[in-house]
């Protein structure tokens, strides 16, 4: 039962960052159409966060199910910055350089 807890807390933990990694897209990409508070990712976000910390919490009682929280939310985070810095890193290397335009030039 608790392994099950913990299983779910897990995944609404990696949906709480999928959704307000969504957000943050959205608030600033979509200026205007999306960037008020009660967004529906970001009621997602804060809904599967709170529902992952009582799983946690159901599964090893309050002291040790929060910390296990914490610890799966900033895996999840972590999982998501290293993917944007990955993705970033692979969209930059499509593009030329603005300088690699001058490396012709006579001297």
């Amino acid at each position: 039962m608790e392994i099950g807890f913990i299983a779910a807390a897990l995944m609404l933990c990696g949906a709480s960052v999928y959704c307000f990694c969504k957000a943050n897209f959205c608030a600033c990409t979509k200026v205007g159409d999306c960037d008020n508070p009660i967004n529906h990712y970001w009621l997602g976000a804060i809904t599967a966060a709170l529902i992952a910390l009582l799983c946690c919490c159901a599964a090893l009682h309050s002291e040790k199910g929060t910390m296990l929280w914490l610890v799966l939310m900033v895996s999840c985070f972590g999982g998501a910055v290293l993917s944007a810095k990955h993705s970033a890193k692979k969209r930059c290397n499509k593009t030329k350089r603005a300088n690699a335009l001058l490396t012709n030039e006579p001297n």
